[in-house]
């Protein structure tokens, strides 16, 4: 009996026969008939329910456990990519990736297994949502607020990948996924009206809660991380729009090739185009290589994009490796010049007029004892020494790291208290600002000059020290 090869659209259901590969209606990759027949089965603990959608590498499907009913998303990996030298690895590669990271910006993988047809896959956490890549198809551009907050996000969660020796290397928005959530934090918006100017401090609302995945060709700097995926000299890995010039030159990258790529989605966030495109692969690492960006502020005349913005965008996107950020840190600390007329209530400070107008940041509460000061009381003065003769860490560092595994901007409001002498952030509850003299369903409009706080504001400290591990070439549619 001959095989039906006939390939089905997940999101139309329109089908048809190799070598088609995408739905020439709505662009989604096609399925085959193997993919299908796994719906309404069993794998391992789980029953399959139906397709979430189709890679490079393999198809998700959505599933919950038999048992406890939880919902989960699982990746099979494809016959034709598991026939495929390295197949197998790779896709196990970025399981232990996303184990290993341990990150809330990062998908989380809790399971892996062996279908009865032979083919392997892994669970992972069910997500609801879209990728960042639809809302560009959808809206063309993000608002530079919205943009700043996921940018944010994913620079935390690559700062951990990077603490862990793993470098993504195909950052783009179809790897992104937003999660839309209620916030909690609260935001400075500036109004300009025909004859002044006013300040008004209001509730957050609902905000995109960043979730990273596809680690399948990330690179391995940690020896004890385990191989990568295969880098002889000219093989490339990536996507082109998206490669820094390194990768497109084919050498070794690290993870400032990850601040060029978060660079160019930063870009096209807030000018809806990539700095380099083409018809031709080649083309477009030409670009990346020797190619003259254009800044984002001049290139699209329907958006305005600030100095700060534009000077950080084109920071992230030097040539040279050592002429950019650093590290996603650093990067991080930039995003703060990053603004127009909207900034997080703990950066009014940096919106001209705010403070004059009479808005503050919440001033952090006082320090509570930790366990090193109690320790320390106890041995009367010597305690430090002692303290790290006892437990084997300098004095500060058994207290937890917090800050790595939940970043400020993805806890959904709460305000960070930092101690810059230990390498940790532990988490405070935000106090509550001085009851406004003005107010209109939850907005509160400032003229009236409100106590100043007892310190500066707030900023995350950089942790100095960790003391615990814990599809092809894409076109954009317009």
């Amino acid at each position: 009996m001959m095989k039906d090869n006939t390939l089905t659209c997940p999101d139309c259901g329109r089908t048809y026969q190799p070598p088609a590969v995408q739905c020439t209606v709505d662009g989604a990759a096609l399925y085959d008939q193997t993919a299908a027949k796994r719906v309404g089965t069993t794998l391992g603990s789980y029953e399959v329910s139906k397709i979430l959608g189709v890679g490079g590498m393999g198809v998700v499907y959505a599933a919950q456990h038999a048992i406890l009913e939880k919902p989960v998303a699982i990746k099979v990996l494809s016959d034709r990519f598991a026939s495929r030298e390295g197949g197998v690895e790779q896709f196990l590669r970025e399981a232990k990736a996303a184990t290993r990271i341990r990150h809330p910006n990062i998908v989380d993988v809790t399971d892996f297994g062996t279908a009865p047809d032979g083919s392997v896959y892994f669970v992972m956490e069910y997500l609801e949502g879209i990728t960042l890549e639809d809302v560009l198809a959808r809206d063309g551009t993000v608002n530079l607020f919205n943009a700043v907050n996921i940018i944010r996000q994913c620079c935390h969660a690559l700062s951990a990948a990077h603490e862990e020796g793993i470098v993504h290397r195909d950052l783009k928005p179809e790897n992104i996924f937003l999660i839309n959530r209620e916030g909690r934090r609260r935001v400075v918006r500036r109004i300009h009206d025909d004859s002044q100017e006013r300040y008004v401090v209001e509730k957050e609302g609902r905000f995109d809660f960043v979730k990273l995945f596809d680690f399948g060709v990330a690179k391995y700097t940690a020896e004890d991380v385990g191989p990568s995926v295969s880098t002889r000299a000219g093989m490339l890995f990536g996507t082109p729009q998206y490669m820094s010039p390194e990768q497109a030159r084919g050498e070794d990258v690290d993870g400032r090739s990850d601040v060029y790529a978060l660079g160019i989605v930063f870009y096209e966030m807030v000018a809806g185009i990539v700095p380099f495109d083409g018809d031709a692969a080649l083309d477009i690492l030409n670009g990346h290589v020797s190619g003259t960006v254009v800044p984002p502020s001049q290139r699209n005349p329907l958006v305005t994009v600030d100095e700060g913005t534009n000077r950080t965008i084109l920071s992230c996107l030097e040539k040279e490796p050592a002429a950019r950020y650093q590290t996603m840190l650093e990067l991080l600390g930039a995003l703060a010049n990053c603004f127009t007329d909207q900034v997080f209530l703990r950066d009014a400070h940096l919106m001209p007029g705010a403070v004059e107008a009479g808005i503050t940041a919440p001033s952090a509460p006082p320090r509570q004892g930790s366990i090193t000061d109690e320790l320390s009381e106890l041995f009367k003065g010597g305690g430090g020494e002692k303290l790290e003769q006892l437990v084997g860490f300098p004095e500060g560092d058994i207290i937890e790291e917090v800050g790595h595994q939940e970043p400020p901007d993805a806890d959904e409001g709460k305000e960070h208290k930092t101690n810059p002498g230990i390498g940790s952030v532990k988490k405070a509850s935000t106090p509550e600002d001085p009851p406004p003299q003005e107010r209109t369903q939850g907005t509160m409009t400032y003229g009236v000059v409100c106590p100043p706080p007892e310190g500066p504001p707030g900023e995350e400290a950089p942790r100095q020290r960790k003391i615990t591990s814990s599809l092809a070439n894409r076109r954009r549619k317009r």
